[in-house]
Parts: structure tokens; C-alpha cells; sequence
């Protein structure tokens, strides 16, 4: 069974990190898991002000790429934070899967929660 969970800490990502421009430090990392298998992960970081997304790896899964990505967004959501800057991919990602129109800031994160738009109709 498909999970998204957050890792603790983010050893194996460590290159990664780096060469994303990022501290190591200071991100997070949310795995998607299928029993011992790793098939895509997000790395974001949470301040009280905004969330950063480094990057989402989802390989060719469009469907794996939308949980990971609402899934890291959440947890931003969970802390009351309400504005995303995607960067790395991300923001074509949020782009290909209606998130944002143009640019690479998601504000307020929580409107992508409230359903799609042709459902509620």
C-alpha cells in the first residue's frame, strides 16, 4: 500500500539537498513508500511566513506527483502557513496540475483542499 510519509531527518538526501541549493539542515523529507519500495519523495521547508518546495520526484506518475506535492503542501496548512514557493520543477508541476497559473508562489495553499472547480459545479 501506497503512504506519504515524512521522514525523520534526511540522510540519503543529502547530495540532493545541496545541490538543490539547500541546507540540509533546515529542510524535511516526505518519501512516497510502497512496503520497501521508495517511489518518490518531496523536499520542502516550513517557516513560520512560507513554505519553500525544492523539489518533487515522482518519476513518470502524474497521480504519485499530485499526492506527494498536496501531501507537503498540507503540512504547511497543518502550521497555518498559507504561501508556497515552488522552485526545481515544481512550479511546472503545480502549473500542469492547475494548482497556479503563471509564476511559481502558491497563496493561500489551502484553496487547492477545497475540491477541484469543475466538481463543484
Amino acid at each position: 500500500m501506497l503512504q506519504i510519509i515524512k521522514k525523520d531527518g534526511v540522510d540519503g538526501y543529502e547530495s540532493i539537498i545541496r545541490d538543490l541549493g539547500a541546507d540540509p539542515d533546515n529542510v524535511s523529507v516526505s518519501e512516497a513508500v510502497d512496503g520497501e519500495s521508495v517511489n518518490g519523495y518531496g523536499i520542502y521547508n516550513i517557516t513560520p511566513d512560507a513554505m519553500t518546495v525544492y523539489k518533487i520526484s515522482y518519476g513518470d506518475d502524474l497521480m504519485l506527483a499530485d499526492g506527494i506535492l498536496r501531501s507537503v503542501l498540507f503540512l504547511a496548512t497543518l502550521k497555518e502557513v498559507e504561501k508556497a514557493l515552488l522552485l526545481n520543477g515544481s512550479e511546472a508541476l503545480a502549473k500542469k496540475l492547475g494548482m497556479i497559473k503563471e509564476g511559481n508562489i502558491l497563496e493561500p495553499i489551502s484553496d487547492i483542499f477545497g475540491g477541484c472547480e469543475s466538481c463543484k459545479k
